[in-house]
């Protein structure tokens, strides 16, 4: 059967070894067949629109809506477009739905690999890699099943109205990933006569989020997969915004700190010389832990609350506020939020937060924002605009069940500062009418059996910022130290094997949500998540860099970031701003 024959047979009539390759993505089966000329490939581009591809494709009710050759524009390369849509139908709210997705196939130089992007936030906008697709990967992202431009109802909280239709929480939930997955290998096995070799999924946040998914309810799918920050127990993140919001607000009431409106004036219970007291009080305590005062807090593990609580105390006002002490007020309240979420009977809802030098950082004369913008908002703000407010309808409508309505983004601080910690968190877990699964069924992401991944070969890289102010270190570490046990026992049938063979945790101190704040928080870890899995070389450190030296007084600094529980130690010569002074142990 020649390339150009194979390119033109329907799936289900391939043979069952190709079928393994191309829809599995497995490495090692066989060797890449020979790819098309390039010139066949562009003119082979717009077939993809036939209706008979669609129907020949894993998933039914796909449609190829698009599919045309997309000429070199900057770093693209020349490269067939395909968009396309999954199951479009009405919802139970009368709303349009569908999973919308975006394949991007290079005309020459395909390298073999498939790479998946993962989304952010509540997703509704179509993700699109293109960035990878200069380096020859097939790139393929996806909006998650609802559109944010014609699923906004405002009084079902704008953006987040898909979660009144059960299905839409599915597909946001997982769905739309996998059959997403499968449409894209199986347009890469049409396209160029073979499937990928391999195969990357690669996100933060809530992209963190779907690639722990294809670890665990979706082992077979990807080779290796990058999380970032991952929302593990989501809707807990957000509520923990809720929580952190009453505390705040009940500190600008205290403080007689209202805005114009009447409402408590979060944004103001910080100035930004406020955070940075608080910055100066925990590297006081915990910089030096590391063996280096370098305005990063390696040892984060020694960096503990009693510890930091030592150094608060000296910076605490004896008298009047000034801007040279903190209030005891302030420094109470931000111990409070720093402990983690609680109800009325003392049980944690949510893990505390590190403390760690990122809660505020200065360059010259501004302040890093990365930090207090989530937690509290912008200091001249004229009204509350922290970004943990943006959790509100999202938890009433997505995540509660049923969905709380009607509710508005304009309600979003009176529904925050309503919410009750002692009853509301039972309906995360609540199953009611059509709404068959909880939120918690639906997107916890904490399983910590990755036997299926591990079997098949994957390998799994982990990152988060020691700063986040939107998901706690804490939660990710947890879950890494409990699958790293649950790996390594042996039970019936199966021989324990090591967490660090395949997946490894790396801690970026200082940095903020994902990138940000003063950290070494510029790196890109898919060249060796590809070195790990197709040449079995496991990364010992990833360089970083810092996106903005200045923090640190430096024109630039770079560092490693090491697999936890490693830390970062100084080897006691060379110039401190540069990985090469650096080791992990």
């Amino acid at each position: 059967m020649t390339t150009a024959t194979l390119r033109g047979t329907a799936i289900g009539a391939l043979p069952v070894l190709f079928l393994a390759v191309a829809l599995a993505g497995c490495s090692g089966v066989q060797a890449p067949l020979p790819l098309p000329p390039a010139a066949e490939l562009a003119s082979a581009c717009p077939a993809l629109a036939d209706t008979a591809v669609a129907a020949a494709l894993p998933v039914a009710r796909t449609t190829i809506t698009r599919a045309a050759r997309v000429a070199a524009q900057g770093n693209a390369p020349e490269h067939c477009q395909i968009d396309g849509e999954i199951n479009r139908r009405t919802g139970i709210d009368g709303q349009p739905y569908a999973i919308k997705f975006r394949l991007r196939l290079p005309i020459a130089g395909w390298n073999g690999r498939f790479f998946m992007g993962g989304g952010g936030g509540i997703n509704g906008n179509l993700v699109d890699p293109v960035a990878r697709l200069a380096e020859g990967y097939a790139t393929i992202g996806t909006d998650s099943g609802h559109d944010n431009a014609v699923n906004h109802v405002a009084a079902a909280g704008g953006i987040a109205a898909f979660g009144v239709d059960p299905q839409a929480r599915i597909d946001f939930a997982y769905n739309a990933y996998d059959q997403v997955t499968q449409v894209g290998k199986a347009l890469v096995a049409r396209y160029y006569g073979q499937g990928p070799k391999h195969s990357y999924y690669m996100g933060c946040s809530e992209g963190g989020r779907e690639a722990m998914l294809m670890t665990q309810r979706f082992p077979h799918h990807y080779d290796g997969v990058i999380a970032g920050a991952p929302v593990l127990h989501l809707p807990l993140g957000p509520m923990a915004g809720l929580y952190t919001t009453q505390l705040f607000a009940g500190l600008a009431e205290r403080s007689g700190l209202k805005h114009a409106n009447g409402t408590p004036a979060i944004s103001k219970t910080y100035t930004d010389a406020d955070l940075m007291l608080f910055r100066q009080a925990i590297l006081g305590a915990c910089d030096g832990a590391d063996g280096l005062a370098d305005g990063i807090v390696d040892n984060l593990a020694a960096c503990t609350t009693p510890r930091v609580s030592e150094r608060l105390a000296e910076l605490t006002c004896s008298g009047a506020k000034t801007e040279r002490c903190l209030s005891p007020d302030q420094v109470q309240t931000m111990k409070k939020a720093f402990a983690g979420v609680f109800d009325s009977k003392g049980r944690q809802l949510y893990p505390e937060w590190p403390w760690d030098g990122g809660i505020s950082g200065m360059n010259g004369a501004s302040h890093n924002n990365a930090w207090r913008a989530g937690w509290i908002g912008t200091h001249a703000s004229p009204t509350n605009n922290a970004g943990k407010l943006n959790f509100a309808t999202p938890l009433a409508v997505i995540y509660t069940t049923p969905p709380l309505l009607p509710i508005s983004v304009a309600d979003s601080l009176a529904y925050s500062l309503g919410y009750n910690f002692d009853t509301e968190p039972a309906k995360l877990r609540a199953t009611s009418g059509p709404y068959a699964q909880s939120a918690e069924q639906l997107y916890f992401t904490d399983s910590p059996d990755l036997v299926a991944f591990h079997k098949r070969g994957g390998k799994m890289m982990l990152y988060h910022g020691a700063s986040d102010a939107t998901v706690s270190l804490h939660d990710t570490l947890a879950w890494y130290r409990a699958m790293s046990r649950h790996m390594s026992e042996s039970t019936a049938g199966r021989n324990g094997v090591a967490a660090d063979t395949f997946a490894r945790m790396f801690v970026v101190p200082g940095m903020a949500h994902c990138s940000g704040g003063p950290a070494t928080d510029r790196f890109d870890m898919l060249p060796q998540l590809v070195e790990w899995v197709e040449r079995g070389h496991a990364p010992e450190a990833v360089r970083a860099t810092a996106s903005n030296p200045g923090y640190f007084g430096a024109a630039s600094r770079t560092r490693p970031l090491c697999p936890y529980p490693k830390q970062t130690r100084y080897k006691g010569a060379g110039d401190i701003n540069d990985a090469g002074s650096f080791e992990c142990r």
